[in-house]
């Protein structure tokens, strides 16, 4: 079960590929907000894994394993016990998904059941994406 404490590392221990541009983000806030702590969870998941899940859905070889995983990932904190486990995929990974047609017509057909709820939830009070818009990456 994720905690909200927790989540970055479960994060990076499941998905290594992303603990370069993680470590990237970090020291920018280091550098630019200097003397705050900030484990990142929201920069993790924002510029990191939103970046990430991104990726995978426009590549036209999709990797199935790898988006099975992260939608199991996602799909564990849809599940989680701590609110802010779920909050932080509501609005930082979900959100990011409506965001894009693209993503989002893709991403929708990959959803397991209780991160799908979450998602009819976004589509609830966002707008519908426009449909010619390309996703943009951080990376």
């Amino acid at each position: 079960m994720y905690s909200y404490s927790g989540i970055v590392n479960n994060l990076l221990k499941e998905f290594p590929e992303i603990s370069k541009n993680y470590a990237e983000e970090i020291a920018w806030i280091k550098d630019t907000f200097k003397g705050q702590e900030n484990v990142g969870q929201t920069i993790c998941f924002d510029r990191c894994f939103c970046d990430y899940i991104g990726h995978l859905l426009v590549d036209e070889r999709q990797d199935n394993i790898k988006m099975e995983k992260v939608f199991t990932f996602l799909e564990d904190m849809a599940v989680s016990e701590d609110q802010e486990v779920r909050n932080l995929l509501q609005v930082t990974v979900l959100e990011y998904l409506r965001s894009w047609h693209l993503l989002q017509s893709r991403s929708e057909k990959l959803m397991l059941p209780e991160t799908k709820k979450i998602f009819d939830c976004v589509k609830s009070y966002l707008q519908e994406p426009a449909q010619d818009a390309l996703p943009h990456f951080s990376t």
